[in-house]
């Protein structure tokens, strides 16, 4: 089995076993003081010019409503690449972000909410030699579709922007892209 199955393959199986769980009222969508966690599974794709191939792994984030529209989340990813160049190099890349979503309410779309997202965080890059860490900054957005009153699915584009070290990649400064398809669960809050 692949190194990115070995990933993805439990990360879906918890999306699977959360929804199928999840309790069932009316439709909801996000509401004020409650709280939102959620796994998924993730594509990062990187400039040409850093090396990395796309990259396949999982993430698992939680966040906390201030209101219905705003939404301070952090998240962390987990994903594996290979080099361009040489086959024989893989990357391990971590990244840790803490993030703003700004959420849409739209009148008479109760079951699906876009949102954009605003975001700071770090990156890490092995190749089982060595390492880097960069800061990155996050721009995105996606939306949300709720199946049942607590529970949905999550579609995330982000772009973010980081710096090579110079050893690792080239001391450039890079833009890269993810892409997530998640399950999300709303706890507390209004009803």
């Amino acid at each position: 089995m692949s190194s990115a199955r070995r990933r993805v393959l439990p990360a879906l199986l918890v999306l699977i076993l959360a929804a199928a769980f999840c309790h069932a009222d009316a439709f909801g969508r996000d509401t004020e003081k409650s709280w939102e966690f959620g796994g998924y599974a993730l594509v990062s794709r990187y400039a040409g010019g850093t090396k990395i191939n796309n990259g396949y792994g999982w993430g698992a984030r939680g966040g906390y409503h201030v209101k219905a529209i705003h939404e301070f989340e952090g998240s962390f990813e987990l994903l594996g690449a290979d080099n361009n160049v040489l086959s024989s190099v893989k990357y391990d890349v971590t990244k840790l972000s803490a993030d703003y979503l700004r959420i849409f309410l739209v009148k008479g779309h109760e079951k699906m909410t876009p949102f954009a997202s605003f975001g700071v965080g770090v990156i890490g890059i092995d190749n089982g030699t060595d390492s880097l860490t960069s800061t990155s900054y996050r721009v995105g957005g996606g939306f949300k579709y709720f199946i049942k009153p607590r529970g949905g699915f999550r579609f995330d584009v982000k772009m973010y922007h980081w710096h090579g070290d110079g050893t690792l990649v080239l001391r450039d400064p890079f833009f890269s892209m993810d892409v997530s398809f998640a399950a999300t669960f709303l706890v507390g809050g209004a009803k």
